[in-house]
């Protein structure tokens, strides 16, 4: 199995929760769009999950073997990783949250507006950091692979 389609599944899994995230809350209808975040949301965490064990490490470690002298760099991303499946575990809260908080503002959800963008933000932030991530990765492996190490003048 090539890195193409796990590369993909992630990536239509974040456009879901991106669209997700930015489709506006209709009057009366903020319980469906929290509904709606967290479900793609959910789905983001197991395929980022799995796009981690599956893909990046196994990049991070083929980084570390063909050219030891990125391992700093291995270990920033790796620390990286930590603190965005912190993130993610965060995000997933602040969700659960505004779900409850949802769940008894009735009409008035208005009193919720900022909340939701927090949310909002928050979500978007994330996406953002984990295609620095990936970024990251492919540009890392790429140099340990094909960077020229041939003698200086």
């Amino acid at each position: 199995m090539t890195t193409a389609a796990p590369d993909q599944t992630l990536t239509d899994t974040m456009a879901k929760l991106e669209a997700a995230l930015l489709a506006p809350v209709v009057s009366g209808e903020m319980q469906a769009w929290v509904l709606a975040v967290q479900q793609a949301a959910a789905t983001f965490a197991m395929d980022w999950t799995t796009h981690l064990r599956t893909v990046l490490h196994v990049q991070y470690e083929q980084i570390a073997n063909t050219d030891p002298e990125l391992s700093s760099c291995v270990e920033k991303m790796i620390q990286t990783d930590h603190e965005l499946l912190e993130e993610l575990a965060c995000f997933h809260e602040k969700l659960h949250d505004l779900h409850q908080a949802a769940s008894h503002v009735d009409w008035q959800e208005s009193k919720l507006a900022a909340e939701r963008q927090n949310i909002e933000q928050v979500g978007i932030g994330l996406i953002l950091r984990i295609k620095k991530q990936q970024s990251a990765a492919a540009t890392w492996l790429t140099e340990a692979v094909y960077r020229d190490r041939g003698v200086g003048d």
